[in-house]
């Protein structure tokens, strides 16, 4: 009556097949040659087969033996294919991330975060798509993302959406321009100037207003765009001033100015991932890269000193 087969005569098997003895089977596996003909004996007779044959000394593998050696062989194969994998899985050098972004988080931060993954992890294949808020949900809903970025409100409850950092908002002014010599602009200050907007439903363009009018100030902008970007190049050009995130407002230095803006406005970086899956190990290291940049941005603060 035939027995199960256990891995350990499975294994002794195929290293004698390899190596051609048992005493070289042994030194592969680290154990001793009685344990391998042990093995061995166990394996033919739970097996109800005969495997090997002496001749001239030494073992020769029988016609079931070579079959048998051929179907162990395809699921070592298999074996060494998986651990392959989880090895690549393990350390993350290969692999896909998947990002999507705004375009302001995508100018203004993405750049280094992905400068600084990619030292760590050279192999990893980037997608970095850039799109407005309501697209960049619509594309993570059908799993086209790891992970998204925004300024934007994230409501959607099938995601798991968290703020990794807030940041005030900065006050962007062309160079020259009188309030220059200001360490900080204030809202009143702004009276009577050119104002630029981001749409009327944006976050940042309704927190401006509500400041505008606790000032008594009007809350009609001069020229409204649907990026912070295109407001930093209209400022630069000269057509008015601006309030933006100061990740955008970095990437124009030289070319505008960048002051603190007060009262403060708070400019939340907002994260989503799927709910119904776990981030890959991947997109965890790609987290941790991404906060380790943005804790230390919090401790040199960004510079927005006047920039010429």
């Amino acid at each position: 009556m035939t027995r199960p087969l256990n891995f350990q005569q499975i294994q002794a098997f195929r290293a004698v097949m390899q190596m051609g003895t048992t005493t070289a089977a042994a030194a592969a596996l680290n154990t001793t040659q009685p344990s391998i003909s042990r093995r061995l004996a166990e394996l033919q007779s739970s097996s109800g087969l005969k495997l090997f044959e002496m001749h001239n000394g030494r073992l020769r593998p029988t016609s079931e033996g070579q079959l048998l050696y051929k179907t162990v062989q395809k699921h070592f194969n298999g074996l060494e294919n998986i651990e392959s994998v989880v090895s690549i899985l393990r350390n993350s050098g290969t692999g896909a991330l998947h990002i999507g972004c705004t375009p302001t988080l995508g100018t203004g931060l993405l750049p280094q975060v992905i400068r600084e993954f990619r030292v760590r992890f050279p192999q990893a294949y980037l997608n970095v798509q850039t799109a407005a808020t309501p697209q960049l949900t619509d594309l993570l809903r059908q799993d086209l993302f790891d992970l998204i970025l925004t300024t934007g409100k994230l409501d959607e409850l099938d995601f798991e959406t968290q703020v990794i950092k807030t940041v005030p908002a900065v006050c962007v002014l062309p160079l020259g321009h009188r309030l220059e010599a200001r360490r900080t602009v204030q809202a009143e200050a702004l009276r009577g100037e050119r104002l630029l907007s981001l749409g009327e439903m944006d976050d940042l363009t309704i927190a401006i207003k509500a400041v505008l009018e606790a000032h008594d100030m009007p809350t009609d902008f001069a020229i409204q765009t649907t990026s912070s970007i295109t407001i930093c190049a209209l400022v630069s050009a000269g057509n008015g001033v601006g309030i933006v995130n100061p990740y955008v407002a970095g990437t124009f230095a030289g070319q505008l100015l960048v002051k603190p803006f007060e009262p403060t406005i708070d400019v939340p970086v907002r994260m989503a991932m799927p709910a119904h899956t776990a981030p890959s190990l991947l997109t965890r290291h790609f987290i941790k890269v991404l906060r380790s940049h943005l804790d230390a941005l919090g401790r040199t603060a960004p510079d927005v000193s006047p920039h010429r």
